[in-house]
């Protein structure tokens, strides 16, 4: 069994009289040690899914196991393996300082005065907020308010751990810091479940990715093999000459670079580059050199997506 188990989740919501399945039995496991990342549109059903585990909403159908404890009938077993971060920061008070909102969350946890005496320094390490322990909250930049809900997170010292769209809203080098901690967890042994719309932290931190769009799992599988599903069917051509002609934009990405004429292409199969070629043959447009090209995961995302869609 996994450190993570969703068995058959459903749930349905009311909204302006109509009915909303948000979720249409979602089945997945988080193993053991591992940052598994769910990705999704607006309104795929990853919050749901993310709040149904911390029994923040009760769904409709469907299991959901932490550490071997079933949550609706060992809900107090389950949830002491389990801390989170919800999206905005909700997990922390403005008007205390960073120091006061760790002791606080402590005490809410039924910790001791010579447990949080050893362990917020430690935190507050960790978190790289040491010389900001004496300021309000509500002052912090969004980065550091963000480090600080991960470091509350951190205090239970829970084997699993739920971050809801960590990065959002931080800049390029709060986003790099927030990785950065992300792997020293993995590599303290957390598993990590990981809600976001950033296709650079997936692409960077993830073991495996589910991917859900309207409230099903379009597909779950590891990192790799989802890169390499696509990899095989993405070419770039260097090319010189005019194509006034032809619109290359229908085709792909079209661009130039260092005076050479680009076109980045995604296939679903493989007769559509000859066909392609065949145009610039036709053209009489010169090809330089053609070649098997790194899809980056956010292509691999739209393209799953849109798949789904058609």
């Amino acid at each position: 069994m996994g450190a993570l188990e969703v068995e058959n989740l459903k749930k349905t919501y009311i909204s302006k009289g109509k009915k909303v399945e948000a979720v249409k039995g979602i089945s997945f496991e988080v193993n053991e040690g591992e940052i598994f990342a769910i990705l999704g549109p607006n309104g795929a059903g990853k919050t749901t899914t993310i709040k149904s585990i911390l029994r923040l909403v009760i769904p409709d159908e469907g299991k959901i196991y932490v550490k071997g404890f079933d949550i609706s009938t060992h809900k107090a077993k389950a949830l002491e393996n389990l801390s989170a971060v919800l999206e905005g920061n909700r997990n922390i008070h403005w008007k205390l300082t960073v120091y006061e909102n760790l002791r606080y969350f402590g005490y809410i946890r039924g910790f001791s005065d010579k447990f949080l005496k050893d362990k917020i320094p430690e935190i507050l390490e960790f978190i790289e907020l040491k010389d900001k322990k004496n300021e309000l909250a509500g002052k912090l930049s969004r980065g550091m308010q963000q480090k600080l809900a991960i470091g509350i997170a951190l205090l239970p010292e829970t084997p699993i751990i739920l971050l809801d769209e960590p990065t959002l809203g931080l800049d390029v080098e709060s986003s790099l810091k927030i990785r950065e901690m992300l792997f020293e967890l993995k590599n303290k042994g957390k598993t990590i479940l990981l809600s976001t719309h950033d296709m650079n932290l997936v692409e960077k931190v993830a073991d495996r990715v589910l991917i859900i769009n309207k409230g099903k799992i379009i597909v779950c599988d590891r990192k790799e093999n989802l890169l390499n599903a696509f990899r095989k069917k993405a070419y770039k051509i260097v090319f010189e000459g005019e194509n006034g002609k032809i619109d290359l934009r229908k085709y792909g990405k079209f661009y130039e670079e260092y005076g050479e004429k680009i076109l980045e292409i995604q296939l679903d199969d493989i007769s559509q580059l000859y066909e392609i070629m065949e145009i610039f043959k036709k053209e009489h447009i010169e090809i330089r050199h053609l070649e098997n090209v790194m899809v980056n995961f956010e292509e691999v995302f739209v393209n799953i997506v849109r798949g789904d869609e058609n």
